[in-house]
C-alpha cells in the first residue's frame, strides 16, 4: 500500500525534460517506452509469426534442382558373348564401357501433404498461443501500470505536503524566535527554549529527508519509463478524480485470470495436438527430371536428352511407436487438468480481490471526507493558539502541545489521503484493464 510521504521540491535546470499533466499521458508514453511493454508485444508479434508459419506449412512444398557430374572414369561392364554372338562359347565374357563422360540433370520435385492432422492442428495450437501471447501484454501493461500509478501519486502526495511542510516549518520557526525573545527576557525557562527548538529542528528535518525521498520517487519513475530525461508532473491531487469508479462499474475480467483461461484453451489444442500423432498421413508427390548426357564438357548438341517424370501417393499409418502417443497424451491430459485448477483459483482470488478493492474504495472515500473536516477544525484550532500564543495569553508549553496535534491531524489526513489514491487507482485500473 501506498504509505505516507512528506515534501520536497526538485528542480532540474539545463535538462531536457519530460511534463505529464494526468496519469492517461504517462499510461501512453509508457505503452511506447517501458521495457516490459515493449518485451511482451514482441512475444506477441514473434507468436503471430509462429501462426503464420504454422499455416504455411499446409501448402504444398515444390523444390528444383540441378546438377552436373564428371564421370572421370566410366567403369567398364562384363558382358556375355553370346549375348551379342550366339556361337560364342559359354562362359566367355567381352568387356563394355556405357555411358558418357559429362551428364547434366535438372529436376523439380513437389510434394503436398493432403492430409495431415499434426499441421493442422499445429494451426490451432499457434492461434491458441497467440492469443495467450496477446493476455500476457495486457497483463505486462497491468502490472507496468500499478507501478507507475504507485509512483505517480507518491510524487504528487509528496509535492502536496510541501505546502504543509512549509507552513509547519514557518510556524516551528514564530514560535521559536518568540521563545528566544522571551527568553532573552527572563519570561521563558531554557527548558521552554530547547523545547522551542527541538520542534523547529524536527520540522525542518522532516522536509530535508523527505527532499531526498521525492529525488529517489522521480529517479524511480525515470526507470519505470526507461528514459534518461528529467520527469516532471504538472498535474495536482485533488479529492475527488475523473471517472467513475464506484459500485455502479463493472469490472472486466482480470488480467491475470484472462492469461489462465488463455493458457487452458492453449492446453486443449495442445491434447488434440497429441492425440493426432496417432492418425494416418496422405502426401502427393510429383517429379520431373531431365538429363543430358554428352562426350564434351560444353557441347550440347550431340548430348543424349534423358527426361523422366512420375506422380505418386503414400499413404503414412502410425502402427507403434513404443507407446510414445500414449504418453504424451496422459502428460497434456494432466497439463489440461492441472491448469483448470489454477484458473477456478484465480478467478475466485481475483473476484475476492475485486470486492476487496470496492470495499477499501468507499471506506478510503468516506475516511478522507472526515479528516478533511478534521484538520480544518484542527487548522483553525491552532490558528487562535497561536494568536493567543502570541498575544501572551497562554504560554510556549500549551503552543507546543497544540502545535504536536496539529502535525498528529495533518499526518492522519496525508495518510488517508494516500489510502484513497491507494484504493483509487487499483480500482481505476481494474475498470479500464
Amino acid at each position: 500500500m501506498l504509505r505516507l510521504l512528506l515534501l520536497c521540491t526538485v528542480s532540474f535546470p539545463g535538462h531536457a525534460q519530460l511534463r505529464f499533466s494526468s496519469l492517461e499521458e504517462v499510461f501512453g508514453y509508457a505503452d511506447q517506452n517501458a521495457v516490459s511493454i515493449q518485451s511482451a508485444r514482441d512475444q506477441q508479434l514473434i507468436a503471430a509469426s509462429k501462426t503464420r508459419a504454422a499455416k504455411a506449412a499446409l501448402l504444398p512444398a515444390v523444390n528444383a534442382s540441378a546438377g552436373f557430374n564428371d564421370n572421370i572414369t566410366l567403369q567398364p561392364t562384363l558382358v556375355p558373348a553370346s549375348l551379342l554372338n550366339p556361337a560364342a562359347p559359354e562362359g566367355i565374357f567381352n568387356e563394355y564401357t556405357f555411358g558418357r563422360k559429362y551428364l547434366y540433370s535438372t529436376g523439380v520435385q513437389a510434394s503436398w501433404e493432403v492430409i495431415n492432422f499434426q499441421k493442422w492442428f499445429d494451426v490451432k495450437t499457434s492461434r491458441a498461443a497467440q492469443k495467450l501471447s496477446e493476455a500476457n501484454t495486457r497483463s505486462a501493461r497491468f502490472q507496468v501500470y500499478n507501478q507507475l500509478a504507485q509512483t505517480y501519486y507518491s510524487i504528487l502526495l509528496t509535492e502536496k505536503y510541501i505546502a504543509i511542510a512549509r507552513g509547519n516549518i514557518a510556524v516551528s520557526d514564530s514560535i521559536c524566535r518568540i521563545a528566544e525573545d522571551k527568553y532573552e527576557a527572563g519570561i521563558f525557562t531554557e527548558e521552554n527554549l530547547n523545547r522551542s527548538k527541538i520542534q523547529h529542528i524536527q520540522t525542518v528535518q522532516q522536509a530535508g529527508s523527505l527532499s531526498a525521498s521525492l529525488a529517489q520517487l522521480y529517479n524511480q519513475f525515470q526507470s519505470q519509463l526507461n528514459t534518461s530525461e528529467q520527469v516532471m508532473l504538472s498535474g495536482e491531487l485533488t479529492a475527488s478524480q475523473p471517472g467513475s469508479v464506484g459500485e455502479e462499474s463493472t469490472a472486466p475480467i482480470h488480467p491475470q485470470v484472462q492469461v489462465q483461461q488463455a493458457q487452458l484453451r492453449l492446453n486443449e489444442r495442445q491434447l488434440a495436438q497429441s492425440r493426432a500423432m496417432a492418425y494416418p498421413s496422405l502426401t502427393v508427390g510429383y517429379q520431373f527430371n531431365r538429363n543430358w548426357a554428352t562426350d564434351k564438357m560444353f557441347d550440347l548438341s550431340a548430348a543424349n536428352n534423358l527426361p523422366q517424370q512420375f506422380w505418386g501417393l503414400k499413404l503414412s499409418i502410425p502402427v507403434f511407436n513404443g507407446l510414445f502417443t500414449r504418453e504424451k497424451v496422459t502428460q497434456a491430459q494432466i497439463q489440461l487438468h492441472q491448469q483448470q485448477r489454477v484458473l477456478d483459483n484465480q478467478a475466485r482470488v481475483a473476484r475476492k480481490e475485486d470486492e476487496n478493492l470496492l470495499i477499501q474504495f468507499r471506506q478510503s472515500t468516506e475516511d478522507l471526507k472526515q479528516q478533511e473536516a478534521v484538520l480544518r477544525l484542527q487548522s483553525s484550532s491552532d490558528s487562535h493558539t497561536n494568536d493567543r500564543y502570541e498575544s501572551g495569553i497562554i504560554g510556549l508549553d500549551e503552543r507546543l502541545d497544540k502545535f504536536q496535534d496539529l502535525l498528529l491531524v495533518q499526518n492522519q489526513y496525508m495518510q488517508s489521503l494516500s489510502n484513497y489514491y491507494v484504493s483509487y487507482y487499483q480500482r481505476y485500473l481494474r475498470i479500464k484493464l
